[in-house]
């Protein structure tokens, strides 16, 4: 698979991967969280509520990057804009991936309100991708 060029590419990657991966900023580890799509748009949201998270740390940074199988591409994280109007096709979004899995066990923790609340929307960024070997030559 290729690196995405375009948000509609990176939204059709989600789509067709299995295993997604986020890290925010460039030198923490990568996490295993689900990813949905509305439309060409992205989303995640947090599964565990500590106080210190990869959430807490996109809201005073929103840089980072995902890992979609063996594809890394660099985005940036935030709350949406539109967060009242976008949570129910979210959700919804949320509902069909679970079921898809066989998890439709989960749904009630992915649609809760504070699930709903910590809701990123995930946007790719031009940046070259770095990787652990570039930020060592820096």
């Amino acid at each position: 698979m290729e690196e995405p060029q375009t948000q509609s590419e990176l939204a059709n990657l989600v789509n067709q991967t299995r295993v997604h991966e986020i890290r925010a900023g460039y030198t923490h580890r990568f996490i295993r969280l689900m990813f949905v799509t509305v439309d060409d748009r992205v989303f995640c949201r947090r599964y565990q509520y500590g106080e210190r998270s990869w959430h807490s740390v996109f809201l005073s940074d929103p840089s980072g990057q995902l890992r979609l199988d063996s594809v890394v591409a660099n985005i940036d994280a935030a709350p949406p804009k539109d967060m009242d109007e976008i949570i129910p096709a979210v959700d919804q979004a949320y509902a069909d991936a679970l079921k898809k899995l066989g998890a439709g066990f989960m749904l009630a923790g992915a649609i809760e309100k504070r699930a709903q609340g910590s809701t990123m929307e995930i946007f790719l960024t031009d940046a070259p991708v770095v990787t652990a070997k570039t930020l060592s030559r820096r």
